[in-house]
């Protein structure tokens, strides 16, 4: 198995969060880096159904669900088989997101994952 070297820019207490807002429909979420190859995506509790999707740098879908929000919503994401790049992580409620990024890359000897936050 792959050794991780998990470098997060900018976090507090190992998790990114989502901008906060209090436009009505906007997610508010939590992002955050889970032992060697998982991504923790938290979504708060919104009387809402949400979309959730991970995008490639060139926009294609790796993977998207429906989900209904109103106990909240939490899913991990394993990306031990992600390719080096940018991914991002989207929550949409109607025309409001709320996006993740995440970056993927291979430094010698070590497989190094980080979160940006926006």
């Amino acid at each position: 198995m792959k050794k991780i070297l998990l470098l997060m820019v900018g976090l507090v207490a190992s998790s990114a969060s989502f901008a906060t807002t209090n436009e009505r429909n906007k997610p508010v979420a939590t992002a955050s880096i889970l032992g060697n190859d998982k991504v923790k995506l938290v979504v708060a509790p919104q009387p809402a159904n949400a979309t959730l999707a991970l995008n490639d740098e060139q926009g294609h879908v790796l993977y998207s669900s429906k989900v209904n929000l109103r106990d909240g919503f939490q899913q991990k994401f394993d990306i031990s088989n992600l390719a080096n790049g940018v991914y991002q992580l989207s929550v949409a409620v109607g025309n409001e997101r709320t996006v993740q990024s995440f970056t993927v890359m291979q430094v010698p000897g070590y497989h190094m994952v980080s979160l940006q936050t926006k």
